[in-house]
């Protein structure tokens, strides 16, 4: 075991950059906040439909089948990005991702110009 000794002003710097340290962890500085691309995106049929090129007799057998997750929001059926991404990859939706990629982009570029 090896013994290190410090002088007492050098041990309360460093303290003083711990707590500062420990500041800024606790602080929502140091929380990552999501970009304009990372935001949450939510489509409605007629989105998912012309993503994929289905009918909505097509997406209504997703729903129903429970392969696509949505919600109703007074009626209207929405669907996340996300979800539909984690379909794409569990190949429960048997489509190519990089038309959701294509959709993405032209989604953030369609909405940053509004």
């Amino acid at each position: 075991m090896e013994l290190v000794t410090l002088e007492s002003k050098a041990y309360q710097m460093l303290l003083a950059k711990i707590a500062k340290i420990e500041e800024y962890i606790k602080s929502d500085d140091a929380k990552p906040k999501p970009s304009k691309e990372q935001e949450e995106i939510w489509m409605d049929n007629y989105d998912v439909c012309q993503l994929f090129h289905i009918s909505t007799k097509t997406l209504q057998r997703l729903r129903k089948d429970e392969l696509l997750p949505y919600t109703k929001l007074r009626g209207k059926c929405l669907y996340r990005m996300s979800d539909i991404e984690v379909a794409l990859n569990e190949r429960l939706i048997n489509r190519s991702p990089k038309k959701l990629d294509e959709f993405r982009k032209n989604y953030v570029v369609k909405n940053t110009h509004k």
